[in-house]
């Protein structure tokens, strides 16, 4: 609405046209700003001409047609054949895991992106015409479509982001003011990235590394450090896996949260498609690892902290993925001690970490934005991501608790995992493919 009625969504006067919306508490000020590129905000804008409630309907209802999108393409992603049970149990998955229910409940663009930026995966590997309008949708997300980037070493790749980046690129200058405005929008982007570096929102390194009481300066250190690590590792299976794109991808997906210096909670929806590509990939230790990773990876855990009047509805959504990971992780034509394990391992894991959560998130309660922040007013002359971090800190995310980066660690760690757990198997697919193609061996039976 702002930008249809001439304004700057970029500022302030975002603040009349929130205060406004159903549930808004506008006796004081509690300003959401808007930090998207300006390409998106012709889709916005589109939103912003009905009525309130018919907006919502229908963007539900393109949340729901996202997290469809995001098992389709992961599947697709995966290759094979996929009984219809095991499509079901993915579509489970994905609707009861904590990324998920969290983007729907917030109406977060992330999942649209995470839908765009999977579908772009699986259009690369079929009809990479198809790719571009995929990458162009999933840029209202970037910190999620940068992991495309990964399929750079192949030339219709580039071919086809190339053409969706300058597309993408050109709609930014001529919607977002040129040049000078896309300067404007980088700058701001710095400013708010500053201001929410080291608040809770955050499911990144430098920000855990600040809860665990690091100065700022050593908490961008550590950061830094682990994103050239997690750059490098990515950059190494881009190389390595050029002939396996789908286990390339899940290692760029997997490392995404420790590469890139902003990600939320409902950001990890992405991480669906590592876990459905090992399901169908890996042998019994590599399902039983990708069963722990989505347990660890694909739960609100620090849900437990921020809202523990909803531990029993968080506790049976643990439930719930835990039980769908076991099944994907379970082949029904073999009995085994490896197969025993990896239908165990996701359902040991959720037990085992709800059991240490549960208790640490309820001594350690964690406040939620706009609930705990207070009869607050911004200052007249600060800028609107300024005001978005005083608004952090006056809510109590700032603050300094080691049990909430604890909590928030495990999803990272989870992603670790799923790294982990994606260079196993392309270990094996590489050696069984040279001993398939060696004169002294015959052919390999999988």
């Amino acid at each position: 609405m702002v930008w249809n009625a001439g304004g700057d969504p970029y500022t302030r006067d975002v603040w009349p046209v929130e205060r406004t919306i159903p549930g808004v508490d506008a006796s004081h000020d509690e300003m959401l700003p808007y930090v998207g590129p300006a390409a998106a905000l012709p889709l916005w804008s589109l939103f912003a001409r009905l009525p309130f409630r018919a907006a919502r309907i229908v963007w539900e209802a393109m949340l729901v047609v996202a997290v469809v999108a995001i098992v389709a393409g992961s599947l697709l992603v995966a290759g094979g054949r996929h009984t219809r049970a095991r499509i079901v149990v993915a579509l489970v998955l994905a609707a009861t895991c904590g990324p998920v229910v969290s983007g729907f409940t917030l109406g977060q663009a992330a999942l649209v992106g995470a839908a765009a930026t999977i579908l772009g995966f699986a259009a690369l590997e079929r009809r990479p015409a198809w790719a571009i309008p995929a990458a162009l949708v999933a840029a209202i997300q970037p910190n999620l479509a940068l992991s495309l980037a990964v399929r750079l070493l192949d030339r219709r790749a580039v071919i086809a982001l190339a053409l969706a980046a300058g597309i993408f690129l050109a709609l930014t200058l001529a919607i977002g003011g040129g040049v000078h405005g896309f300067l404007a929008y980088l700058r701001l982007l710095r400013v708010h990235g500053a201001a929410e570096r080291y608040i809770t929102i955050q499911h990144t390194v430098p920000a855990l590394a600040a809860s665990f009481g690091a100065s700022h300066p050593l908490a961008s250190a550590i950061g830094g450090a682990a994103s050239l690590v997690a750059l490098a590792a990515v950059v190494a299976a881009a190389i390595r896996l050029r002939r396996q794109p789908a286990l390339a991808a899940c290692v760029a997906i997997a490392l995404l949260p420790i590469a890139v210096p902003f990600f939320h909670e409902h950001d990890f929806s992405i991480d669906l498609l590592p876990a459905i590509v090992l399901f169908t990939r890996g042998d019994a230790r590599v399902r039983a690892l990708a069963g722990i990773a989505t347990v660890m990876t694909l739960v609100d855990w620090f849900g437990f902290a921020q809202r523990p009047q909803a531990t029993v509805q968080i506790a049976c959504l643990v439930v719930c993925v835990a039980a769908a990971a076991a099944i994907l992780a379970s082949r029904d034509d073999r009995a085994s001690r490896g197969e025993a394990i990896a239908r165990f391992a996701p359902l040991v894991a959720a037990a085992v970490l709800a059991a240490g959560c549960i208790p640490l998130a309820h001594a350690f309660a964690a406040p939620t934005w706009p609930e705990t922040l207070g009869p607050y007013h911004a200052p007249p002359g600060a800028d609107i991501s300024t005001i978005w971090g005083e608004e952090g800190r006056r809510s109590g995310l700032a603050a300094i608790v080691p049990a909430w980066s604890v909590l928030r660690a495990i999803p990272l760690l989870g992603c670790v995992l799923f790294a982990y757990a994606t260079t196993i198997v392309s270990s094996r697919t590489a050696s069984a493919t040279l001993a398939s193609e060696s004169p002294l061996h015959g052919p390999v039976v999988q």
